[in-house]
C-alpha cells in the first residue's frame, strides 16, 4: 500500500529539516538529534519499498482553503473579529476548515488556535462546523494539542 501525501509531505519536510540544520553546521544540537529521529519513524511508516512516486489519493480530492499570512496571524494574536470577518466574507468556502500551509506543513485553523491557546478562536470554529478530527501532516489534531500545550483553565477566567 503506498503511504498517504500527509505521510509523504512529513518524510519530505524532516529531510528538508534535517538538510537545512546539516547546512548551518549544526549537527551536534538536541533539535537536529531529534530531527534525525523523526525522520527514520517516518522512513518506517512510509516503507523501504516505496517507489518515491505513488501516494493515496484523499478521499474528497478537494483541497481546503488556505489561510492568508494575516488570518494566521490574527489567530496566533487572538484578533476573533478579523478572523471572523475573514471567515464570514465568503460562506461558500470551508473556511472553517482551512489550513495554514508553510512550506509543506499543512496546519488545520482548529489546530492552529489550540495550539496558540485561542479559546474564543476554537470555540467559533466548533460553532462554525470545524473538524475536530482534522489532522496535520505530523498526525496531531486540536485534541492532542490541547493536551501537549499550556491550555488554560476555562473556569479561571
Amino acid at each position: 500500500i503506498p503511504p498517504s501525501k500527509e505521510m509523504v509531505n512529513t518524510l519530505l519536510f524532516y529531510r528538508a529539516r534535517k538538510q537545512q540544520l546539516e547546512d548551518e553546521n549544526d549537527t551536534s544540537s538536541q533539535h537536529y538529534r531529534d530531527t534525525c529521529h523523526l525522520l527514520a519513524r517516518s522512513e518506517k511508516e512510509v516503507g523501504a519499498d516505496w517507489d518515491g512516486v505513488t501516494v493515496l489519493q484523499d478521499n474528497n480530492g478537494k483541497p481546503p482553503v488556505v489561510m492568508p499570512d494575516y488570518i494566521t496571524k490574527a489567530i496566533r494574536e487572538g484578533d476573533i473579529k478579523a478572523f471572523l470577518r475573514w471567515i464570514n466574507a465568503n460562506r461558500k468556502e470551508d473556511r472553517a476548515n482551512a489550513s495554514l500551509t508553510i512550506d509543506t506543513v499543512s496546519i488545520p485553523a482548529l489546530s492552529a488556535a489550540t495550539a496558540c491557546g485561542q479559546l474564543a478562536s476554537m470555540t467559533h470554529l466548533l460553532q462554525l462546523g470545524a473538524n475536530v478530527d482534522g489532522r496535520t501532516i505530523f498526525g496531531g489534531t486540536a485534541i492532542s494539542y490541547a493536551f501537549e500545550g499550556e491550555l488554560e483553565d476555562v473556569n479561571n477566567k
